[in-house]
């Protein structure tokens, strides 16, 4: 059988690589020039990488990891400490640190006690307001998706210093929203895995470019398997036939038609919107999409010529504008190597729908005003040079009560399947949710297509 893919992010190659295990021929459609997604990385006119955003993985990835050894990188990773380092303009760098030889969730806990971020009443406090996630399971979590984080967090006692030093500064790493703006469950999904798993935070980058180190091997594998990843095609509309009750291709922009048996969609859920003719958005399961928006993300890089940070590990900054970034050359071997001592600042900036139709100036202003106001001897050092990536829709807006609207993976279409972060899964929108998304869409094409699963070549109409 024939399975036709449009996106080849992490959710769609996941889907692709495992229906190649299991005897189909996948062609893969992508609408820009990259492959990978929202952890897609091109070069510039001088070589350098530059990447769609700063990525993150954690211990608590396990289907990621998994499919990754499946592919055989297994070594694809630079793994760092349990830990969270807070750039302060008062205190310098402050740590939250999993501390090693504890089970979970004292070595967590014991990392709070023994942060100079708050008091010790404080650190008391937020200490008994998180035996909550620790001690309870994912129902109790599920559970809290109709309030934002913050209205949790207070009505646990835990107080707004710990609030907006802590929190607020991971709610923005993990959703690029503030904890005002945030569904309880997102972070607290974060925090239960935290908690019950030892190694779930440690934390790793990416050895180089996500291009080189992931998608281009997971590419020539699917490839040598017989199967197409095509670049620059975007799917215009899913040809839907109301009679027979099926899709019967995918229309690309350039007006050809690309065939097969079954058909998943891979695509962020705002382009998956643009792509439904009228007959399909009159299901109930297609109309729930439109109340899930992506969100608004700037990243910024800036290539100076010396260390400025000396941190090899992620930094997270509260009441900036910039709330994670990271010295791509100290967490990254390939980037040491290919720059040198220099560094590449990568930042998130986020909430960034204030931001976003800024100017490159204005926003690059922005950016390195507080970025030397956390790093004083950065004034010293010349910026060589700069790049802005804005996505206008990342990941959806995790607000409060709009988990309800995620749809499952199969679709009221037989022959028609969605995977991407932003279906149901377990996680949050997050690759590891991407990859679980895959996981569930090829459970879901199995358990309809088992026993008549047979390559078939692709077929493209013009």
């Amino acid at each position: 059988m024939h399975a036709v893919i449009a996106g080849a992010g992490p959710s769609g190659l996941a889907c692709a690589k495992w229906l190649t295990d299991r005897g189909y021929t996948v062609t893969v459609l992508e609408k820009r020039h990259v492959p990978g997604g929202k952890v897609s990385a091109w070069q510039d006119a001088d070589g350098d990488w530059i990447e769609s955003g700063l990525h993150v993985f954690f211990g608590a990835y396990h289907t990621l990891l998994g499919f990754l050894d499946e592919c055989g990188l297994n070594e694809a990773f630079h793994w760092k400490p349990a830990e969270m380092i807070f750039a302060t303009r008062d205190r310098g760098f402050a740590p939250i640190t999993f501390v090693k030889g504890l089970p979970a969730p004292l070595n967590g806990l014991t990392g709070v006690a023994l942060t100079k971020l708050m008091t010790p009443a404080e650190k008391l406090r937020m200490a008994i307001g998180l035996l909550q996630p620790i001690f309870r399971d994912q129902a109790y979590i599920d559970a809290q998706d109709n309030q934002s984080y913050s209205a949790w967090h207070l009505r646990h006692g835990m107080g707004e210093r710990s609030l907006r030093e802590i929190l607020d500064t991971m709610a923005l790493a993990l959703s690029f929203r503030t904890a005002d703006n945030i569904s309880a469950k997102l972070v607290l999904t974060a925090l239960l895995h935290f908690a019950q798993e030892k190694g779930a935070s440690k934390m790793a980058f990416v050895k180089g470019s996500p291009q080189t180190r992931l998608w281009a091997p997971i590419i020539r594998l699917l490839e040598g398997r017989g199967s197409t990843v095509r670049l620059d095609a975007q799917v215009r509309e899913i040809l839907y036939d109301p009679e027979a009750g099926r899709v019967e291709g995918f229309l690309l922009d350039d007006g050809s038609i690309v065939t097969g048996d079954v058909y998943v969609s891979a695509m962020p859920v705002h382009s998956l919107r643009k792509t439904l003719p009228a007959s399909l958005r009159a299901f109930d399961y297609f109309d729930k999409l439109k109340h899930l928006k992506g969100q608004p993300v700037i990243t910024a890089q800036l290539f100076f010529d010396r260390q400025v940070t000396g941190v090899d590990h992620l930094l997270f900054s509260s009441r900036t504008h910039m709330s994670v970034y990271a010295d791509m050359v100290n967490v990254a071997p390939d980037y040491q190597h290919e720059r040198g001592t220099g560094s590449m600042i990568q930042f998130v900036i986020a909430p960034a729908e204030a931001l976003i139709t800024q100017s490159d100036e204005a926003l690059l202003s922005l950016v390195t005003r507080e970025f030397y106001e956390l790093h004083p001897n950065a004034r010293e050092a010349q910026i060589r040079k700069s790049s802005l990536v804005r996505i206008p829709q990342s990941v959806y807006q995790a607000r409060p009560g709009v988990d309800r609207y995620r749809p499952d993976q199969q679709s009221p279409v037989p022959n028609l399947f969605l995977c991407g972060d932003y279906t149901q899964q377990p996680m949050m929108a997050c690759i590891e949710g991407a990859i679980i998304s895959a996981q569930r869409a090829v459970e879901r094409i199995e358990r309809r297509y088992a026993t008549t699963a047979q390559p078939q070549a692709a077929a493209v109409l013009t």
